[in-house]
């Protein structure tokens, strides 16, 4: 039951966190482009890697520690979701090349990140 309840904690944290970071951006930036979508998923890769690179793989944190901040926190902040409902929205669109850049570059500046997070992790332990 402790379980179930740090990830709602963690998950409410995270989608609070997503929904005003990505309402800041929507309004400081007026492109067609989701940059706060992807942005959001881009820092949570990173912070995955980071988390699961020094926290959880060192045993610097014990499992309650985990899934609340990777299952909760960082699923709650990611947009995964979203990510995948713009991109559609994109192809029905005809925007095509926008579709397929977006989908390109979220999944390779997702994998880059969470590397990044992982070595971020290992120069700092």
């Amino acid at each position: 039951m402790l379980d179930l309840i740090v990830v709602a904690i963690g998950g409410a944290v995270g989608s609070v966190s997503r929904y005003l970071l990505g309402n800041y951006i929507s309004k400081n930036y007026h492109g067609s482009y989701p940059i706060g979508t992807f942005f959001i998923n881009i820092v949570g890769c990173f912070l995955m890697g980071l988390f699961m690179s020094s926290l959880i793989q060192k045993e610097i944190v014990d499992t309650t520690w985990r899934l609340f901040l990777c299952v909760g926190l960082l699923g709650g902040f990611t947009t995964f979701s979203s990510f995948g409902y713009e991109a559609l929205t994109m192809l029905s669109n005809g925007k095509l090349m926008m579709a397929g850049m977006y989908a390109g570059c979220s999944v390779v500046a997702g994998l880059f990140a969470a590397l990044t997070g992982m070595l971020a992790a290992k120069m700092l332990l």
